[in-house]
């Protein structure tokens, strides 16, 4: 039998083998070594400049009106507020330009405004938007159309109904302001002032509102009062427009009750003086039976201490003021809910909360449309007094 011939003790076909699959490899390589450039120059042909400007030639929105002016023509007016970087930062020394411009849309606006300026307008920092009295009471359509359409807006931005206007808003400067537009910030993102009458309407929220069932959007309502933003009434919409405004007292009660806002205060007369209790915490629990005309039973748990009372307040009354309490939320919360029921807004999401409580299909949806102006409201509170003050 004949022995395969070797080379330095390698079978010659064997490293005849090797040394094909050596220069294939070798190919392969100068190959890759050539295509790496032409790749990379290819890739380098394709990029578009990025067409980054400088800061000082940018200009910042921090807030944006918009208003219906009524005209066939220029339906639209939209008021910008810039900020002008300072060297130095006060109370009252916050600097800005008020831009402003009349046209057939938002969109048309916005772009001629850019003709009136000198820098590029960036909305990057507008983290408020304010809408007109008479913009609201119009449709609110065309203004959130535009907004969820803009990918430089910020969608934690602020909402807000400007009264009497946005145009005369934005042109007010309040004398403890230190930054432009610094004042809706501190106020609506509760970074400054904590306040019960203070609603918060975030963007993302709304557009969430103005498309989902059984649920509707809010715009808190801010006007100018010489010195300061004043921020104490809110309105209720409907998916187009404004169907109810509510007092600052039943801003305050709709803000514990739908939003579990506490550090807010109830008050009731008590033996011919005024006593006030002081909420620190509440919690509530929604429940809607399944009846031809549904009840909806809202049920609350207030905690918090006496706040102000006549002197013969001691923990020894307390029991006859907690109910007296209990009976005056009641009360007061089923009127509220009443009043917005009949305007035929919800606010509160009670249609979503049927729908999710019955897995409800879209039967289900038109029965809750065509029974909700006869919908029923029973409150039940439950208030703890876990304190009556100090008293010296």
């Amino acid at each position: 039998m004949a022995r395969c011939p070797v080379f330095h003790g390698i079978p010659i076909p064997l490293y005849d083998a090797l040394f094909c699959m050596e220069e294939k490899e070798g190919e392969r390589m100068c190959m890759r070594i050539l295509l790496l450039p032409v790749s990379l120059l290819f890739i380098c042909l394709s990029l578009g400049g990025c067409g980054f400007k400088d800061l000082d030639k940018r200009f910042f929105v921090v807030a944006m009106g918009m208003d219906w002016t009524g005209k066939k023509e220029n339906p639209y007016l939209v008021t910008l507020r810039l900020a002008i970087p300072a060297s130095k930062v006060g109370e009252g020394m916050a600097e800005s330009q008020i831009e402003h411009l009349e046209a057939k849309s938002i969109a048309e606006a916005v772009r001629n405004i850019k003709a009136h300026v000198d820098k590029e307008l960036d909305f990057g920092h507008c983290r408020v938007f304010l809408f007109g009295d008479s913009l609201v009471r119009e449709s609110m359509e065309e203004p959130l159309n535009w907004l969820a359409r803009r990918r430089d807006i910020q969608l934690i931005s602020y909402m807000a109904l400007a009264e009497p206007n946005a145009n005369k808003l934005l042109k007010a400067n309040p004398s403890t302001e230190r930054l432009a537009g610094n004042s809706f910030f501190l106020t609506f993102g509760k970074e400054g002032t904590v306040s019960p009458y203070t609603v918060t309407a975030h963007l993302f929220d709304n557009f969430r509102r103005f498309k989902e069932k059984g649920l509707d959007p809010y715009l808190p309502i801010v006007s100018f009062d010489g010195d300061s933003y004043v921020v104490e009434k809110l309105s209720l919409l409907n998916k187009t427009k404004e169907q109810l405004r509510l007092s600052p007292m039943e801003t305050i009660l709709y803000n514990m009750t739908a939003n579990e806002f506490s550090r807010s205060g109830i008050p009731i007369d008590y033996e011919g003086k005024r006593l006030a209790f002081y909420v620190s915490r509440i919690s509530k629990h929604v429940s809607i039976t399944n009846d031809e005309i549904p009840t909806v039973v809202y049920s609350l748990k207030m905690n918090g201490m006496i706040e102000q009372s006549p002197i013969k307040v001691l923990n020894s009354n307390l029991r006859e003021v907690q109910k007296r309490l209990e009976t005056t939320v009641n009360k007061t919360a089923e009127e509220l809910l009443y009043k917005i029921r009949d305007a035929n807004v919800d606010p509160y999401g009670f249609g979503l909360h049927y729908l999710s409580q019955y897995f409800g299909q879209e039967d289900d949806w038109e029965h809750w449309q065509s029974v909700y102006s006869s919908v029923k409201f029973q409150v039940k509170t439950q208030i703890v007094i876990e304190s009556t003050g100090l008293v010296r």
